[in-house]
Parts: structure tokens; sequence; C-alpha cells
């Protein structure tokens, strides 16, 4: 913050302009000042751990303004919406208590603490400034059964306390090991609670593997100008490189969220025969994808006898027919067994 930046705020200022200091320099205040009410669940030893938690400390992941609010439910009726033809094991409990896995900023946490308006989350992450935005966020949208702590999933062994779901989007192939890391928090994981994942596609993927090897071989680093610098060479290259996906993406246009994108320092992409392959081993139930209907239609038409949408091995064929069909993430959800 630019020093003495903050006697702006005792001025009187046109609306336009007084949002604007509000959200360059009143919050950014405030989210330092939150940062020390923020407890530390576990110590952050891991090398790569150390690596992605200074990535995000210096570039926060995303910067968001607002987000939907939804009619609260129970996870009971949410995963009933979302599969309705899988039998899966109902947890019967409106107050669950819930764990948000490497929250960054807080949009998928406080949605969920919005839409499970009953629950007691907790939500991790490893980034103190990632922390304190989704805490100043929790208190804009005034919700209290959010609490924020920072931690490691690798270090959560020692945490005394179990959950009835876990929501891991997006932080598990960041992990030295997500493999690891899965299983770190399935020990925490309830008998016969649910857990979301979301990890990278390998086939989905490939596109942004080649702009990560093109912008690794041109000596681009992840500061500010060089982000700068390789976005304008992808603008021009796009169309001949076969990266119009690249450009296209929404996380291309920030230098936070394309540093996400292309310069992360620990990226794993997965398959689907090796997601089963985990499945199984953990004996887990795969409940389903969560997935846009026009998906859902075209593999119910690829493969009409699996009515519940969960076998892996078609879902792996559908992919390699299909290779842009999970060029987000794999996003789904699992069931522990009770014994």
């Amino acid at each position: 913050m630019v020093p003495g930046s903050t006697t702006l705020l005792d001025r009187p200022w046109p609306a336009p302009i007084a949002a604007l200091i509000t959200q360059q320099i009143a919050e950014p205040a405030e989210e330092a000042r939150l940062r020390a009410t923020i407890p530390r669940l576990t110590p952050i030893e891991d090398q790569i751990s150390r690596a992605v938690q200074q990535q995000y400390a210096e570039n926060p992941y995303p910067h968001w303004v607002r987000m939907p609010l939804m009619e609260p439910s129970t996870l009971d009726d949410h995963l009933g919406a979302l599969f309705p033809h899988v039998p899966f094991r109902k947890l019967g409990k409106s107050a669950a208590d819930i764990l948000i896995a490497g929250c960054g900023t807080g949009q998928q946490a406080l949605d969920a603490a919005n839409l499970y308006a009953a629950a007691r989350l907790l939500a991790i992450d490893l980034s103190g400034p990632s922390l304190a935005f989704a805490k100043r966020k929790a208190r804009e949208l005034g919700l209290t059964n959010i609490e924020f702590a920072q931690a490691d999933i690798l270090g959560l062994d020692a945490l005394a306390r179990t959950f009835d779901a876990i929501e891991a989007m997006g932080v598990l192939h960041h992990l030295a090991d997500p493999w690891a890391g899965w299983k770190v928090l399935l020990a925490r994981l309830a008998p016969g609670g649910v857990m979301r994942i979301g990890l990278y596609s390998e086939l989905g993927r490939q596109d942004i593997v080649k702009a990560r090897k093109l912008v690794a071989e041109r000596g681009y680093g992840a500061t500010a100008t060089d982000i700068r610098r390789a976005r304008q060479e992808l603008i021009a290259i796009a169309a001949d490189q076969h990266l119009l996906f690249v450009r296209d993406s929404w996380d291309f246009f920030s230098i936070s969220e394309c540093r996400d994108l292309l310069f992360h320092v620990q990226e794993h992409r997965m398959t689907l025969p090796q997601i089963k392959a985990f499945v199984v081993a953990e004996n887990l139930a795969f409940l389903g994808f969560e997935l846009v209907e026009p998906l859902w239609l075209a593999y119910g038409a690829r493969f009409p006898d699996d009515p519940t949408r969960t076998d892996l091995d078609n879902w792996h064929r559908f992919e390699t027919e299909n290779p842009r069909s999970f060029e987000g993430m794999y996003q789904f959800w699992v069931q522990k067994p009770v014994d």
C-alpha cells in the first residue's frame, strides 16, 4: 500500500471514486487487520507447500467481488438433487460439520456456508492473505457459520476432529503428492461422510500443458511484467499454435489468475483410471460428476446401460473420445463406507 494513502479515506468523494478507494485502500487495510485474527492449525513445513503458500501470498486467487446466494439446503437434499439415480447413504444431519480444504479467497467456502446454512464450516488454506480476503467477504455477506484457519493439508493428521463432509476443489493437484493428501483428508472424514473433489484432467488440460511449456521455454517468470509479456505472445500465436482455449480462458485476463493458470509452481494432472484405482483401493463409493446438462445427455446417449452415470471405465472411454469434456477439471463426489 502506498504510504499515506489511508488519508484518502478521511475525505468525501463522488460515489465512483469512493468505491475505488474502498476497494484499493480500505478493504486491503481491513484484510491486513484480519490476518492477525486467523489461527494457525498446523505448521507448514513441506517444501512444495511453502512454494505454493508463497505464490498465493503474492497473488491471492481469485480476486472476486460478488457471488450469487442460493436457497439454503442440506447435504442430503443437495446430493439427492445432484444424483437422483444414485443410492447414497444419507447423513441425516442439518447441522453437519464441513471442512473446506484449500479455500483460497473463499468463493467456494462461502458458497457452501450459504448453501448449508445450518452447518458448521471450517475453511483452511496455506495463504494468510487469501484467508484474510475470505474472512472479510464472509463478514460482508453476514455469514457467521464459518471459521477460517491457516493449515497445510499434509499436517491435518494432528487435528483431533472429523467432518461429515470435506470439499477439496482445486487443491490436491497442487500438493507434492496429491494421493497422499487425499488420504490425509479421508482420515479426517467421518464414517459414512461425503467428499467433494476437484482434480485436473490430463486429457482435458493438454492446451494448458502446451502453453505452460511454451512459457517455460521462452524463459518467462512469474512476475507481473513477464506474465503480461507472455500473454501478449500467446494472443499473437494462439490461432497458429491451437491455443485458442488458453487465450479465451476466463483465468487468462488477470495477473493472479494467469499466474495460477500458466505459471503455477506445482501442478499434477490425473486420469480417470488413476482416480478409479484410488477410489477402489480406499473402498469409496463414487457418487458422480458435477457436469453441465449437455455433457450428461451426451454420456447418457453413448452409454444408455449406465443410468447412474457412475461407471468410470465408461467415462474414460467417453473422455478419450471427447477430450475437452473435463477441460476445467474433474469435479465429483465420493462417500466413505461406514465400517
